[in-house]
């Protein structure tokens, strides 16, 4: 449906989008193939549905049928030498008074797109700051549940981090330990190691981070550690770096004041495997192609 021809009361999806859940996922054109390709299309579109059936919503569709859903959207575009964000959203049917809908509401799913700009080997760097606002507690709301209402908690450690001068901050848990980004994961390298806060500090498991880490381990030979990190481990680390669909690889250059690395540029390991991750997602290698949804040419008109 063209943008301009829809409608739809804003009771609709006002109220009921405490409960709604969302993905943000990329598809990038390969050059090397000259088409269009979704990444990880089916991961995320099993993390939506398990994002809705974890707040008590009930979606109709199963990631397969969202995937294809997906697909046909992109390939109504003239999607030569373009690249796609795909954003599925699940939300509570019909028009709510209240709130809180009730357990075992259905779901409807809308997708959009819309053209981004990749940053990938662009050589881009961010600073970064240790919000005054920590995470919020996942045993309050669920960390694995990526729903509008958990990203309030990014959006004020956003206003907090920019008005001290950095780019993005860094989320404390209540044990005093680094979590994640506002909509990305962090890792940092130390001699070696590719280092990452585990699960249980309460991060989301983000489909991205998954990617990254593998590629490190297969392409790289490095072996990555999840476990609990502390602040302290950020100011000395050898290199650090911001991860997630948007983020795509983001080299940090400094934290609270402390520089990291030369403070000016990535290290080899971030470039590295921003060089690999860009070369998987462009279908530059058949390596990870069961990763990859082809979308059909758009039909000549």
């Amino acid at each position: 449906m063209p943008w301009e021809e829809a409608t739809i009361h804003i009771s609709s999806v006002g109220h009921a989008s405490v409960s709604a859940a969302f993905e943000g996922v990329h598809s990038y054109w390969s050059e090397t193939r000259g088409a269009l390709y979704g990444f990880r299309f089916r991961d995320h579109m099993q993390r939506l549905l398990d994002s809705l059936r974890l707040g008590r919503l009930e979606p109709e569709f199963d990631a397969d049928a969202l995937v294809a859903a997906a697909a046909e959207l992109l390939a109504s575009w003239d999607s030569r030498g373009k690249d796609l964000y795909v954003r599925p959203w699940g939300f509570a049917r019909g028009t709510h008074k209240e709130q809180m809908v009730p357990r075992g509401t259905p779901a409807e799913i809308a997708i959009e797109t819309w053209e981004f700009e990749s940053k990938l080997g662009r050589g881009r760097t961010c600073t970064l700051a240790v919000s005054s606002w920590p995470r919020f507690n996942p045993g309050a709301s669920p960390a694995s549940m990526k729903v509008f209402s958990n990203y309030h908690n990014g959006r004020l450690g956003n206003i907090d981090a920019q008005a001290r001068g950095a780019d993005w901050p860094v989320f404390l848990n209540g044990a005093g330990n680094v979590t994640e980004s506002s909509g990305s994961c962090i890792a940092l390298v130390k001699g070696g190691r590719l280092i990452t806060p585990d699960l249980a500090s309460g991060v989301l498991d983000s489909i991205t981070r998954n990617t990254l880490f593998r590629l490190a381990e297969d392409e790289l030979g490095l072996s990555v550690e999840t476990r609990p990190v502390e602040r302290t481990e950020l100011y000395l680390a050898d290199e650090i770096f911001l991860m997630g669909t948007a983020a795509e690889v983001l080299p940090a250059v400094e934290v609270d004041g402390f520089p990291i690395g030369d403070g000016k540029t990535a290290g080899a390991i971030t470039q590295a495997l921003e060089s690999c991750y860009h070369d998987t997602v462009r279908a530059v290698t058949d390596k990870y192609d069961a990763w990859l949804t082809p979308v059909p040419a758009a039909p000549t008109r």
